[in-house]
């Protein structure tokens, strides 16, 4: 039986990220898609200059992100555990349910802070 979409599972592990300058010390990252195994290096690579600089703020919009596995996981601790390092910020903004449910099951969401909006987090 034919359904009419392509054999490949490729479009699973797509990850669309966007980063936008908000002010001269903070910035947006829009994340969309699944976070996992084959796109958590694509995320790093993004938040790695940005929390590389100290003192800035870095806010991770995770509202578009469907699943997150534990490599994914393991990418936002560490990015987390560089801006700690540095002296920036790393925040989440409104992560979906299933990111939600998996930061609470690991306990990941008494360190990586989240907020229901941009505007939401403190200076």
């Amino acid at each position: 039986m034919n359904t009419g979409r392509p054999a490949s599972r490729d479009h699973q592990h797509t990850l669309r990220v966007h980063v936008r300058r908000l002010s001269a010390r903070r910035h947006l990252v829009t994340v969309a898609g699944a976070l996992d195994l084959h796109t958590a290096a694509h995320l790093a690579d993004a938040l790695r200059p940005l929390v590389l600089t100290g003192g800035h703020s870095v806010l991770v919009d995770l509202s578009g992100v469907g699943f997150l596995d534990s490599t994914g996981l393991t990418c936002l601790i560490a990015v987390y555990r560089t801006a700690r390092g540095t002296g920036a910020r790393l925040a989440l903004i409104a992560p979906s349910e299933r990111v939600r449910r998996m930061l609470a099951l690991t306990g990941t969401d008494q360190v990586l802070h989240s907020y229901a909006t941009v505007d939401s987090v403190p200076d």
